[in-house]
C-alpha cells in the first residue's frame, strides 16, 4: 500500500510543518516578551514648568527646565538647563538656582524630593533693599520642601560683604545660615569687603 518513498515523503512534510509551526510560535512569543530591565522614558517635555504648592495653598517651588525626560524603572527625571526658584514664608525674594544639566529624585520614605544640579550650579536670591547672595558650585543638592541645599564640591559664597569659599557647605537657605567644611587642600576662607573690616 505504502511503499517507502511516499512514506518518506509524508514524514518530510510533517516534519517542515511541524518545523514552519514552531518558528511560528517562538517568534510570537519573542514579541511577547515584555522589556524586562529597559529605562526607556515614559515621558519628555520640553520647556517645563512644574510649580510645586504648600499645605496652604501657597507656591513652595518652582522647576523650569529646556528638556525634561522620565525614566519610569527608576522614578528619575533628567534635566537639561534646569532653573529651581525657592519660596519661603519668612523671605520676601525667591532663591533662583540654575545650572546646566540635573535631575529630580523623587520623594521616598527614606527621603523627601531632592533636585540634584551639577556643571555650573548659580544660586542668587536678590532683597528689595539691594543685598544679595550668589552661591557657585559644581554640584548641588536642593532640597526644596525644606528650603536647604548641600554640596561637597569646591563652593564659593558672594554677598555685600565680602566672598566666602570651602570644600563643602551645608545651607539652611529660608534661615540664611550656612556651615561650611575644610577639606585636605581647601580651607574655609573669608575675604571682607574694607568696609565690613574692624
Amino acid at each position: 500500500m505504502f511503499n517507502s518513498r511516499s512514506i518518506l515523503l509524508i514524514g518530510l512534510i510533517l516534519l517542515v510543518a511541524w518545523s514552519a509551526n514552531w518558528l511560528i510560535i517562538r517568534e510570537d512569543a519573542e514579541e511577547e516578551a515584555p522589556a524586562i530591565g529597559r529605562n526607556d522614558p515614559d515621558l519628555y517635555m520640553l520647556d517645563a514648568t512644574i510649580t510645586q504648592f504648600n499645605d496652604e495653598g501657597e507656591r513652595q517651588h518652582i522647576i523650569l527646565a529646556d528638556r525634561l525626560t522620565h525614566y519610569p524603572l527608576t522614578d528619575m527625571t533628567s534635566m537639561i538647563e534646569p532653573r529651581v526658584k525657592l519660596f519661603s514664608e519668612n523671605v520676601e525674594s525667591p532663591w533662583d538656582i540654575e545650572s546646566k544639566n540635573g535631575r529630580l529624585l523623587p520623594e521616598s520614605q527614606l527621603r523627601s524630593q531632592i533636585v540634584e544640579l551639577w556643571d555650573q550650579v548659580l544660586a542668587t536670591r536678590i532683597e528689595e533693599n539691594g543685598d544679595f547672595v550668589n552661591i557657585q558650585t559644581e554640584s548641588l543638592w536642593v532640597y526644596p520642601g525644606r528650603d536647604y541645599a548641600e554640596t561637597n564640591r569646591k563652593v564659593f559664597i558672594d554677598d555685600n560683604s565680602g566672598r566666602t569659599s570651602a570644600a563643602g557647605m551645608q545651607a539652611y537657605l529660608d534661615e540664611g545660615k550656612y556651615i561650611f567644611f575644610s577639606g585636605p587642600e581647601d580651607r574655609v576662607n573669608t575675604i571682607l569687603l574694607p568696609q565690613f573690616r574692624k
